[in-house]
């Protein structure tokens, strides 16, 4: 019997000016990440590892907090998030408060929990990765408000060493809960990208918001349904802050400490775009330091208006310090590169050779769906 000869075609291959392997021709280098026609590595700024339609510099919540989410389908929940803030408003207008609470409290949480199953992140150990981070983080917040919510209130508010306790030593308090629940995975051999650490941290802090915000507020919940007996103008503003600003707050640092320790810990980088701000130390800084002046903001500034709105400000700048770890982690992230057989990018769906990044558009193959990597063929070492 005649063997027929490999009738697929020869792949091209030119030498990439940032990391000097030869890669597929393509717009960004398959190894690396870089763009390709870019020797000053800028353009890749533009180009978010994990979403390269979006700039990196992007206060996204969705391509942030949802990295695995392909963009088809990531305006989706960007509506349903929108709907649910809507909602929300809606709500608290007509003066329906528990309700407005309750849709506030739960709308990023249950956001989350349909983007993994509807990405199947984790499809073999669900429940594990469930358990361990949402159902860990919502115990501890329970126990967390009711510990701390009346007693420190009641003791200690309107006092010298009530800036210290609420301001301070609360924020660091409940930052460190809310990686309890990370950290029982991080030695689990399964979970050993960056992203999978995103992905606890950012679970565990939308538990743990969710339940100290719904423990918190009970006596809203099980006020009238309607009216305005008993609940006040400032706790209003204060659902708002504490059910959706608190939770892209919590989300924020616990992600990104997560990030940084899962980077660590398993010892994937390259090393090409190291900085200390995006290690370990630095991010928690960042992330203890950024919870520290709110609590303090939160405790000194009278105006309503003007609390929310340094929420927000710090809010976005979280959001985008994120991006920036998350891309740069992603970039560096992995072994040396190889060439795998030709497969569709989840991303732009185009027939590309099997790499640490799309040639074509650039995205993170660790930023994928897990079910899409699975089962991959030999690769080929780069260069070769």
């Amino acid at each position: 019997m005649t063997q027929q000869p490999d009738q697929s075609p020869a792949i091209q291959l030119d030498e990439c000016p940032h990391c000097d392997q030869r890669v597929p021709v393509g717009t960004f280098c398959g190894n690396c990440g870089a763009h390709l026609t870019d020797s000053g590595g800028r353009d890749r700024l533009r180009h978010f590892a994990a979403a390269p339609s979006e700039h990196v510099a992007k206060t996204a919540v969705i391509s942030t907090l949802f990295p695995h989410l392909p963009q088809r389908h990531a305006h989706i929940f960007r509506e349903a998030l929108i709907l649910g803030l809507v909602v929300v408003v809606i709500l608290a207008a007509v003066h329906l408060y528990a309700p407005a609470l309750l849709a506030a409290a739960v709308l990023l949480p249950v956001l989350y929990l349909l983007y993994l199953y509807e990405v199947e992140v984790y499809e073999h150990e669900p429940l594990l990765v469930i358990a361990a981070t949402f159902v860990v983080g919502a115990a501890l917040g329970v126990g967390y408000t009711l510990i701390t919510g009346q007693l420190f209130k009641a003791t200690f508010n309107g006092t010298q060493q009530g800036v210290f306790l609420t301001g301070v030593l609360l924020p660091i308090i409940f930052q460190l809960l809310m990686l309890v629940g990370p950290l029982l995975l991080i030695a689990h051999r399964s979970f050993d990208e960056v992203l999978d650490g995103l992905t606890f941290g950012v679970a565990s802090a939308l538990g743990f918001t969710m339940a100290a915000v719904i423990t918190g507020y009970w006596h809203v919940l099980t006020a009238p349904l309607a009216g305005t007996a008993g609940i006040s103008t400032d706790e209003i503003a204060g659902i708002l802050r504490a059910a959706i600003l608190a939770a892209l707050v919590n989300a924020s640092t616990t992600g990104m400490i997560c990030a940084a320790l899962w980077q660590t810990r398993r010892a994937r980088t390259r090393d090409r775009h190291t900085s200390p701000l995006r290690r370990v130390p630095g991010t928690l800084v960042v992330a203890f330091g950024a919870q520290i002046l709110l609590g303090i903001v939160s405790y000194y500034i009278g105006s309503l208006l003007l609390l929310v709105a340094v929420w927000v400000v710090v809010a976005g700048v979280l959001l985008v310090w994120l991006r920036l770890l998350l891309h740069f982690a992603l970039l560096d992230e992995g072994a040396e590169g190889a060439i795998g057989p030709p497969a569709a990018c989840p991303e732009c769906h185009r027939l590309v050779p099997t790499m640490l990044f799309c040639p074509a558009c650039g995205v993170a193959r660790a930023a994928g769906p897990k079910q899409h990597r699975q089962g991959a063929a030999q690769v080929t070492p780069v260069g070769v």
